[in-house]
């Protein structure tokens, strides 16, 4: 329960977290209103959500009993203290109905709601993530740099996308393969700055543009090239074979993006940054 006390305590101090700062792409003008501001700062977090848990569960392919994820979640205090806290905030104990709960929350909340939450579901996340590397040997944790994949929302989803070739993922933080296939698209953004821009949008909370689009499974992929679709991938696809769809989906641009890692460039900024 001390966890959990500090956890809850935390929800006090104003700008706790990284959802304080504003994203490093896709950031929204000085001067767009609080709630723009507050839904970019939302889709980060969520982002940077789906990235932790893909370290934690990517290295596991079977749910057999033993389960390093259930072993912590059952048995370790820490990691269930802090569970304990997440749950308090939505309003459900159990875990299942925990994270449902929290799922329907995330279509409807308005940021500030969701930021409590989403503060504790990272310290849960956090603490089970430790228990895991403990567990399975697998040594202290690297540091994470910030993440380079855009951040889209309604509000800057034609200004950041009008522009250049840029590959929106389409996800829901309720669908597995969406969270699986997220480090795939950073490592993507990163090594291919400058030539391609990666970005993410939670359909959850766009239902404009998901109509816009007909999406109607996730994870969607959409390649655009100056705002115009050029392709759309509906399932999951590791680094290695996004590179080989961009490709195929690309055959006469061959000349000005090769596939092949940029050397530290930079993605042209959009107009409104």
């Amino acid at each position: 329960m001390k966890a959990a006390a500090l956890a809850l305590s935390l929800l006090a101090v104003p700008g706790c977290g990284s959802a304080g700062t504003r994203a490093r792409h896709g950031q929204p003008d000085p001067s767009a209103s609080a709630e723009v501001v507050g839904e970019v700062q939302l889709e980060a977090e969520l982002h940077r959500l789906d990235l932790l848990e893909a370290e934690i569960y990517a290295p596991f392919r079977s749910a057999a009993p033993g389960h390093p994820v259930d072993r912590c979640n059952d048995g370790d205090s820490e990691v269930m203290s802090r569970m304990l806290a997440f749950g308090l905030i939505v309003g459900k104990q159990e875990k299942k109905a925990a994270d449902r709960k929290y799922y329907a929350l995330l279509q409807t909340g308005t940021p500030e709601e969701l930021f409590p939450a989403i503060y504790l579901r990272r310290y849960y996340f956090e603490g089970l993530l430790e228990c895991v590397r403990g567990l399975t040997g697998a040594g202290p944790r690297k540091a994470r740099e910030e993440h380079h994949v855009s951040i889209l929302t309604q509000s800057n989803f034609d200004a950041e996308t009008s522009r250049g070739l840029v590959l929106v993922d389409f996800s829901t933080h309720w669908c597995a393969p969406c969270k699986l296939m997220a480090p795939e698209l950073e490592k993507l953004a990163r090594d291919h700055r400058g030539a391609i821009r990666v970005a993410r949008l939670t359909a959850d909370r766009h239902q404009e543009l998901i109509e816009r689009f007909d999406l109607t499974t996730f994870p969607t992929l959409v390649l655009l090239k100056d705002g115009n679709e050029v392709a759309r991938l509906g399932k999951y696809r590791t680094y290695q074979e996004l590179l080989k769809w961009i490709r195929d989906a690309l055959p006469d641009q061959s000349s000005s993006w090769s596939g092949h890692p940029t050397q530290g460039g930079q993605v042209p900024a959009p107009d409104n940054e």
